[in-house]
């Protein structure tokens, strides 16, 4: 946690020193600096080649001008995940800005995956090398949204054809994701990736359990996950993985105010059950 000393700002975390606390500790909280969300959003900015989105969630402002989007994803707990980590619109970085810290529960927890692989044994690491895909349907407002916010332009294209192309565009090229268009304009994609990642940018070649194995659906259909042979991840593997993710998951215990930097690549976030529905926190994401 970095803690703030009197006027201190923002603007005076430098993109180097920020990129060191990543690849020492995965996340850090920053906490003291008078903020509000606009202030939130230059700070993503400042630190960012690229901003992304969850089409799903709605902009602070109607506008978008606001890099804030609410979080808002019911009352029930949310297993461990890596933001967008079962779509190949992964972003680098996830960030939180909490302005109604909860009174009670309601905690967003952070789990390094680093750690995570540490602990996992010779076993379970050899039944981890190989991919696993995820295979989704996505509605067509929720990908066109995506589509109209990363456009150069931020326009939507006139016809949906030529907005499919755009999004074929914006898919990773590397031959990890296949994406069909189907009669009702909404998208099917597969995407491939290891389960255990060793490309983080400030940690590069650190292997970590990083993933959404376990991650939420809210405003999406759950996703099918098997491995890339098609084999169905068993209920017995993903048991024994939960009991070691829950050994390394910490609550991040927010105060007002509070912002908190997440290595998207290495270190995975979920959340408590909601207790105190006044709390109130915004979400960024973006590329280093």
């Amino acid at each position: 946690m970095v803690q703030a000393e009197a006027g201190d700002a923002l603007a005076s975390i430098d993109k180097a020193q920020l990129a060191n606390w990543l690849g020492r500790h995965g996340y850090i909280v920053l906490r003291g600096f008078a903020c509000d969300v606009q202030g939130f959003s230059d700070l993503v900015r400042a630190h960012s080649s690229r901003i992304s989105l969850d089409p799903a969630r709605q902009f602070h402002d109607k506008d978008g001008k606001v890099l804030a989007q609410k979080v808002d994803a019911g009352m029930d707990a949310i297993g461990l995940h890596c933001e967008n980590g079962n779509s190949p619109l992964w972003p680098d970085l996830c960030w939180f800005f909490c302005t109604q810290a909860p009174a009670v529960g309601s905690q967003t927890t952070v789990c390094d995956g680093a750690a995570v692989y540490r602990d996992l044994s010779p076993q379970m690491r050899a039944a981890l090398s190989q991919d696993i895909v995820y295979t989704r349907s996505v509605g067509v407002e929720l990908w066109k949204n995506y589509v109209r916010h990363a456009s150069d332009d931020g326009q939507e294209a006139a016809d949906t054809r030529t907005c499919f192309q755009r999004l074929l565009g914006l898919v990773d090229a590397s031959g990890t994701t296949q994406v069909e268009l189907n009669e009702d304009d909404s998208v099917t994609y597969s995407f491939r990736t290891p389960p255990v990642l060793h490309r983080s940018p400030f940690s590069p070649g650190v292997p970590a359990f990083a993933n959404s194995i376990f991650g939420p659906s809210f405003n999406y259909e759950r996703p099918r996950i098997t491995f890339a042979d098609g084999t169905p991840l068993s209920d017995a593997m993903r048991a024994a993985l939960d009991d070691v993710c829950q050994r390394h998951t910490v609550d991040v215990g927010w105060q007002d105010n509070d912002i908190v930097v997440i290595d998207n690549a290495r270190v995975m976030h979920g959340r408590r059950r909601i207790e105190d529905t006044r709390r109130t926190i915004y979400n960024a994401l973006s590329y280093y």
